[in-house]
C-alpha cells in the first residue's frame, strides 16, 4: 500500500483588523487540530485514525495580538498517510471581549486527500466577525 510521511505545521494567526474592539489588539483563543482519517465503507462513515492538537488556548488565557502583527505558534506534527486516507485540518479562533459577548471569528475544516497531499500553504479562508479579521497560516510537507 502506498504511503507518505507528512508534516502539518500551524505557523501563526495574523490580526488583519481589530475592528471595533477598544484599543489596537484582539485577545485570541481557540484550537487547531490535524487528524488522519479515512472513509470506512463497511459502516458508511468517516473514522478517525490519528489525532494531533497543534494549538489550544482557552478564553481564560487569550493571547493579545496587535493589529498588523502575528501570533507566532510554529507547532508541527508528523504522520504516515496511506492511500485512501486524508488529513483534516480543523479548528476555530475567537476573540475574548471584556465589554460584551465573545466573538467567534470563525471555524475551518480543510481536508487533503492522499493523492492531493503536497508541499505548501493550505488555503484557510480568512476568519472574520463583523469587521474583526484574522488569517490562519498552515502548511503541509511530504517528508
Amino acid at each position: 500500500m502506498a504511503s507518505k510521511r507528512v508534516r502539518v505545521t500551524l505557523h501563526s494567526i495574523f490580526n488583519d483588523n481589530t475592528g471595533d474592539d477598544p484599543g489596537d489588539a484582539l485577545e485570541l483563543y481557540g484550537r487547531c487540530d490535524a487528524n488522519r482519517m479515512r472513509f470506512d465503507p463497511d459502516i458508511a462513515e468517516v473514522v478517525p485514525l490519528e489525532h494531533h492538537n497543534l494549538w489550544h488556548r482557552t478564553g481564560d488565557n487569550p493571547k493579545s495580538v496587535t493589529e498588523g502583527d502575528a501570533f507566532i505558534i510554529e507547532s508541527s506534527t508528523e504522520m504516515d498517510l496511506f492511500d485512501g486516507e486524508f488529513i483534516q485540518i480543523a479548528g476555530h479562533v475567537s476573540d475574548q471581549d471584556d465589554f460584551g459577548e465573545n466573538d467567534v471569528l470563525g471555524h475551518f475544516d480543510e481536508r487533503i486527500n492522499f493523492s492531493d497531499f503536497g508541499n505548501g500553504l493550505v488555503h484557510i479562508p480568512q476568519l472574520s466577525e463583523s469587521n474583526q479579521r484574522v488569517n490562519v497560516k498552515v502548511s503541509t510537507r511530504v517528508l
